[in-house]
């Protein structure tokens, strides 16, 4: 009888689940071995961390918690070794009944932070819960590998030593928000990644990690006060902002596309803000800074205050739209300076409304290879349809596209065009290319704007002109 309940406990725990396999673990594994294996796959199968089927992650998760739990409490396990999983049933269920509805989660967070918090020795609680300094621990430090910025990081552990830093810390990472990434990890919860991943053994310790992941960290050796800490943090930040004087002005201003910002300070550096602005809007707005020292080029835009951030709209004229709040703070500047991050510097500058293609605009590069923007021409017999022009360009004016009209008899238009000869029409100029296509239908708003959407879309083919609108299409009595 003892032989067959043997046989059927072996039999049993055969068909189910194999806890050991389960964490990937031998059977004779140690307490520390089969921690760090569920510590491994419950990162990997967290429902709110794995990637792709979220009903299958959770419900692996649940057998991976399953069988930490039971391999973890050395009673359990042995009685799981003996007879298995269906001999751990009733005393499992026993168990339920008296602790309550069972959380897999938390398992979780007794690895990572959040709850039984009360469970913790002393070294091991948070001094920064609820505060603006980034804690770091298993599920937050991607974060850190996946970096854009200067990273302070306080290593330390509850202890006396390290609570003797807290305020300072904690007001850093509030006086400096937005600027750097001040973070903070307790060493005491968290020894394994103090150890392996940062190499960090005594403690309290600062250490500075610079924007690009491939240079080294360095340790910060002077006196924990702020200003101390903020200029050592702010040597690391990678800047994009130009220095401007009267001299470069004209060769700066030389954008195509992206708008201007200047500010006009009386300090010698360049301002931590600044350069963290013209890093996250890299690519959309170009930076400049301008001293007061270039007393001619401050007296030309007429800056009475400094500091005064502008955006240069007309920078020929030396003008341009003032940041008027008094509180330099990130989020106010970058709600001021988004509008303009987003828009062509063109487009925002004027409005060009239509205009009669004549020699003076050929002559200035219009609708020829130096032209870098669409032509819409309508092609009249005695109209300059500025009613169906006009409405159009304000309707495109964010769209590379300008218009114009010419009279039929001020165009050789067959030595341009191999299938123009029926007027009005219309046709679209592509100069750089000298591609052209031509408006198929009647000449209104509604069938111009279909025409207009499908060329924007690239839905439209364009062929090939016989010659470029230069001066020598034109009759010599224009």
């Amino acid at each position: 009888m003892k032989t067959f309940l043997l046989l059927l406990c072996v039999l049993l725990q055969t068909l189910c689940q194999d806890y050991y396999q389960l964490l990937g673990v031998q059977r004779g594994a140690s307490d520390d071995q089969i921690k760090k294996a569920f510590k491994k796959l419950s990162l990997k199968y967290h429902p709110d961390k794995a990637k792709g089927n979220k009903e299958e992650s959770e419900k692996q998760f649940q057998k991976i918690v399953n069988a930490y739990e039971i391999l973890k409490d050395p009673e359990q396990r042995k009685i799981y070794d003996k007879y298995g999983e269906e001999g751990l049933k009733e005393h499992t269920q026993r168990q339920q009944q008296q602790q309550g509805h069972f959380n897999y989660n938390d398992v979780f967070s007794r690895f990572f932070g959040g709850g039984f918090q009360q469970q913790k020795p002393n070294l091991e609680q948070s001094l920064f819960s609820k505060s603006d300094v980034y804690e770091i621990d298993m599920t937050t430090i991607n974060r850190f590998f996946r970096r854009d910025h200067v990273w302070m990081i306080y290593f330390y552990k509850n202890d006396d030593y390290g609570r003797q830093h807290k305020n300072t810390w904690n007001e850093l990472s509030s006086k400096y928000y937005g600027i750097f990434q001040v973070a903070a990890l307790n060493c005491a919860a968290e020894n394994e990644i103090c150890d392996d991943e940062f190499q960090v053994y005594e403690f309290p310790k600062v250490y500075a990690y610079p924007a690009n992941i491939r240079q080294e960290p360095v340790e910060y050796k002077l006196k924990m006060e702020i200003d101390q800490l903020a200029k050592f943090a702010i040597q690391f930040m990678e800047s994009f902002v130009s220095i401007v004087t009267n001299d470069n002005y004209e060769k700066f201003i030389q954008q195509d596309e992206q708008h201007i910002v200047l500010l006009f300070t009386n300090k010698t550096s360049t301002p931590p803000l600044l350069k963290v602005l013209s890093k996250e809007l890299k690519g959309k707005l170009v930076f400049g800074q301008v001293r007061n020292s270039d007393k001619k080029l401050v007296e030309q835009f007429q800056i009475k205050n400094f500091p005064t951030l502008m955006v240069v709209t007309e920078p020929e004229q030396y003008r341009g739209v003032i940041y008027e709040q008094n509180d330099f703070k990130k989020e106010q500047i970058m709600k001021f300076l988004r509008e303009y991050a987003y828009i062509s510097k063109k487009v925002k500058k004027t409005h060009q409304g239509p205009r009669e293609l004549s020699n003076l605009l050929i002559k200035n590069g219009a609708c020829t290879t130096k032209d870098t923007k669409m032509c819409f021409i309508i092609i009249t017999d005695d109209k300059d349809y500025l009613d169906i022009l006009t409405p159009l360009s304000y309707h495109y004016m964010k769209d590379k596209i300008d218009f114009y009209y010419i009279n039929k008899n001020n165009l050789i238009y067959s030595e341009v065009f191999d299938d123009v000869s029926n007027f009005p029409t219309a046709v679209m100029i592509k100069p750089k290319k000298e591609r052209y296509a031509k408006l198929q239908g009647e000449l209104t708003l509604s069938n111009i704007q279909d025409f207009l959407d499908s060329i924007i879309s690239g839905n439209v083919q364009f062929k090939s002109m016989k010659d470029s609108l230069d001066l020598n299409i034109f009759k010599e009595d224009l």
